[in-house]
């Protein structure tokens, strides 16, 4: 269904002018990348992370105003949302039983180089969702 800038529509005493309805999110980059982590946040915990990060990344460029859209909100978004849930998983780090718990020691290296890679993966998702969601909705500016 297109919607035309100008058109106004009456239902009964309510009417309102098409222009005040987006079909799209006209939020700041800031706001879109609040929205989308939140819902990422949510959605982590029903399906796995690397589809999650890709939605983030598109969801955050989709919220987006038209004219300042790209792939930098969703990679930041998703960087982000992976940061949040890598600091959340070391604060509730996995059940082990005590012999393997005193048998594994803090290893720095390790930890840094999985974060870097984390961070690397949810950033390239991110941006790839959000790539997609700008050439998918490119159209959208014009009509407006």
């Amino acid at each position: 269904m297109i919607i035309y800038k100008n058109a106004i529509i009456k239902l009964g005493v309510f009417s309102w002018k098409a222009s005040e309805c987006n079909v799209m999110g006209d939020y700041g980059s800031g706001t879109a990348i609040f929205l989308s982590i939140i819902a990422g946040f949510v959605m982590l915990f029903f399906i796995d992370g690397l589809f999650v990060y890709t939605f983030t990344g598109f969801l955050a460029t989709y919220l987006t105003r038209p004219d300042r859209r790209s792939a930098g909100e969703g990679g930041t978004a998703s960087l982000i949302l992976a940061v949040l849930s890598f600091a959340s998983g070391m604060i509730f780090g996995p059940e082990m039983p005590g012999r393997i718990a005193g048998l594994v020691g803090p290893d720095v290296f390790s930890l840094s180089v999985g974060f870097l890679i984390v961070c690397a993966i949810s950033l390239l998702l991110g941006s790839i969702g959000g790539y997609i969601a700008v050439k998918a909705f490119r159209n959208d500016v014009d009509r407006l």
